[in-house]
């Protein structure tokens, strides 16, 4: 694209027609930077911001931008590492690009919540098959102390039919 704008010339293998119907996307700047501009559709937007000009990032410097971005503004995540570079920069994989730097950090990959971690399966008992082949056990203390000088309780069950034993324990 810059070649087209500054030469007028198309070279190389590149897809004639995109580049034709793209042109008027693109502008060179007095300083001989390429930027990509941006009219909004909208009325009450183009009365806002009539139009923005962000800056195309050649391939040799997208990786040192994406590393100053991420690491000096507190390692964003994808998404708002993105939405910063595209604020004022353009290049067609910035969105990918963020995402697979931000995938790779390693900071990030320490410090940051795996929300997609799946817990291991629990193996639940099985049913006894007779009266009295297992039982559980539990305590619960007790807020005061009863008429007969217990404070707590221990709770024991019989897994088959559930049947709860109470036993005092006293102090």
């Amino acid at each position: 694209m810059f070649l087209y704008l500054h030469n007028g010339t198309l070279s190389g293998n590149v897809k004639k027609q995109a580049i034709l119907t793209m042109e008027d996307k693109y502008i060179i700047d007095e300083d001989g930077l390429l930027y990509r501009v941006h009219i909004p559709r909208q009325k009450n937007l183009a009365r806002l911001k009539p139009m923005t000009k962000r800056l195309c990032v050649p391939l040799k410097f997208r990786h040192d931008m994406i590393n100053y971005v991420h690491d000096n503004c507190g390692h964003y995540a994808a998404l708002s590492l993105f939405h910063t570079l595209a604020a004022r920069y353009f290049w067609k994989s910035m969105f990918a690009d963020a995402v697979e730097y931000c995938r790779t950090c390693d900071t990030c990959q320490k410090t940051k919540i795996n929300y997609g971690h799946r817990y291991a399966p629990l193996h639940p008992l099985l049913v006894p098959e007779e009266l009295g082949a297992r039982f559980t056990m539990d305590h619960k203390v007790l807020i005061c102390t009863t008429a007969a000088g217990n404070t707590s309780v221990s709770v024991v069950v019989e897994c088959f039919s559930g049947f709860p034993h109470l036993i005092p324990v006293p102090d």
